[in-house]
């Protein structure tokens, strides 16, 4: 596949293909982790029901979700990723698991036809549509992808506040190739493409685990004090996440929470709540 990056985009395939080979397999989210059960929880709702029977993830590589909504609410799961390396992880993690899923499309969101003309009850992304200039041109593709009557779950990183400070100081190159995105933003792409807003809004209480901080040039340097900030940092951070998510603590903020999360439905009705 040749290097994609269009005017439309702020990412490159090569700094995905890095960054899913990364991964180890097998791996399935689980709410142990706190920054997956933020999301899970905020969803809960609308997947319980068993009104769909299929999914497709957008930019699935390697990824950790498909097999969790297999096996959580069972359906049946597809992926759609540009990344090869990621492809080919994504269904070697499903077939380790044991998973039935219909397939791993390695093919370009922004290419004609990029599902060969299916269509899906569930669209999720996770992570994927801040990496473009014009983020409601990206929802429009993804409703070209839904039934009549299914439901998009779109996931961006809260960059507003303080997990938008924390990335522009210590990750200033993967924070350039980030949108920032309000919530009020991701609804209304959503409703200008006729989707109803089922729920949108700022999710967690708060967490750095989204937040690169491995790959930040501050770190790199080999002094004690780097060191040192480094480990005050990441062990405030585990100090924190692991208390709100012992208490249940659930206060989602503009300033401090982790995640932004619309759920929007396909539907001939006025959009809007």
């Amino acid at each position: 596949m040749e290097e994609v990056k269009s005017h439309n985009t702020l990412s490159t395939q090569s700094y995905w293909d890095e960054v899913l080979a990364a991964a180890e397999l097998p791996r399935i989210n689980t709410p142990r982790a706190y920054h997956h059960r933020i999301t899970m929880e905020y969803i809960d709702k609308y997947l319980s029901s068993n009104k769909y029977s299929t999914l497709l993830e957008i930019g699935c590589g390697s990824s950790g979700w498909l097999p969790y909504f297999a096996k959580r609410y069972h359906l049946k799961v597809s992926g759609l990723d540009y990344s090869e390396v990621g492809c080919r992880l994504a269904e070697e993690n499903l077939k380790m698991l044991s998973i039935d899923y219909g397939e791993i499309i390695c093919n370009d969101l922004l290419a004609p036809e990029c599902t060969g003309g299916k269509k899906y009850d569930v669209i999720f992304s996770y992570g994927v549509i801040e990496h473009f200039e014009e983020p409601e041109k990206i929802i429009r593709i993804f409703n070209s992808l839904l039934n009549e009557g299914g439901i998009i779950i779109t996931l961006v990183p809260n960059l507003n506040g303080f997990m938008g400070w924390i990335s522009r100081y210590y990750v200033p190159a993967i924070f350039k190739i980030h949108k920032v995105i309000s919530a009020a933003d991701l609804k209304r792409y959503h409703q200008v493409n006729g989707l109803k807003s089922l729920k949108t809004g700022y999710a967690g209480t708060f967490t750095l685990d989204v937040v690169p901080l491995v790959k930040s040039e501050r770190f790199k340097r080999t002094n004690r004090w780097s060191k040192f900030r480094f480990g005050l940092l990441s062990k405030t951070n585990r100090l924190f996440t692991k208390l709100i998510s012992t208490l249940r603590i659930d206060l989602p903020s503009r300033q401090f929470s982790p995640y932004i999360i619309a759920i929007a439905k396909k539907t001939n009705e006025k959009a809007g709540d």
